[in-house]
């Protein structure tokens, strides 16, 4: 029993209850449904859930692709602080990084190579600092995930390196909907080579092809019946498609 306090009396409320049913993997969720302060934190209202069957459409992965990126982008410094001999201006010694994000990302698929990769874009916004003054610079990169380095989902088993692997891997994006990426920014950092300063990022990226799919799994639902609105944040925070890819995603002629 739980005691709640009011400005006139003290009323005892039973304690919030879990079941989890036939599947026992519910009882992490159901742990954090009758834990006292969740329940405040996140606005629990019924006493009383347990883990049923529910009927869902999602996302489902099926193969993944990892891949461990180093981006490098020239920018303006003179490393020694020396002015050129051919005029112009470049900063004196090298940029320090203000801050950095992911601006936009996205993929596609490649049937002028017989389908045998998908092509991802990725671009970030970095600020770089000289003295007092901001440049942005937006580097962008570009690269390929072959069809051998995807691992299927959940075994982690690999399409062979090889023409059955291929058929393999084409007859899989038959079925595929499309795609998500996970990515991972390591490192950002300014490096000088010779007369050059170097803008280095190293990043991760990981990418999941995912079909449509219907599955039953099992969980609670800690709400009341409800209305519920899904809702991506809006300009500034959106990691969207990278412009000016094709003439699908509104190039700018």
């Amino acid at each position: 029993m739980n005691l709640i306090k009011t400005d006139e009396e003290v009323v005892l409320q039973a304690a919030p209850t879990c079941s989890t049913g036939l599947n026992p993997n519910c009882g992490e969720c159901c742990s954090i449904f009758t834990d006292t302060a969740k329940r405040a934190a996140f606005g629990y209202q019924l006493e009383a859930a347990a883990c049923e069957c529910h009927d869902i459409c999602v996302e489902d992965v099926r193969d993944i692709c990892v891949k461990t990126r180093t981006l490098t982008s020239c920018i303006p410094c003179n490393p020694d602080g020396t002015a050129g001999c051919r005029g112009g201006f470049l900063p004196d010694g090298p940029p320090t990084v203000q801050s950095f994000r992911v601006l936009c990302a996205e993929e596609r698929l490649s049937p002028a190579t017989g389908c045998d990769r998908i092509i991802n874009d990725v671009e970030f916004e970095v600020v770089l600092r000289f003295g007092s003054t901001f440049v942005v610079v937006t580097p962008k990169d570009t690269f390929n995930c072959f069809f051998n380095e995807f691992a299927r989902f959940p075994s982690g088993t690999f399409f062979p390196n090889d023409n059955t692997g291929l058929n393999q891997f084409r007859n899989e994006l038959a079925l595929i909907d499309g795609s998500c990426k996970v990515i991972i920014i390591d490192n950002v950092r300014v490096a000088t080579s010779g007369n050059d300063c170097l803008l280095v990022i190293d990043y991760k990226v990981v990418d999941k092809l995912w079909k449509h799919e219907n599955l039953l799994v099992s969980a609670i639902k800690p709400y009341a019946e409800n209305v519920t609105v899904k809702q991506e944040f809006a300009q500034g925070h959106t990691i969207g498609a990278c412009t000016g890819s094709g003439p699908c995603t509104g190039i700018v002629v």
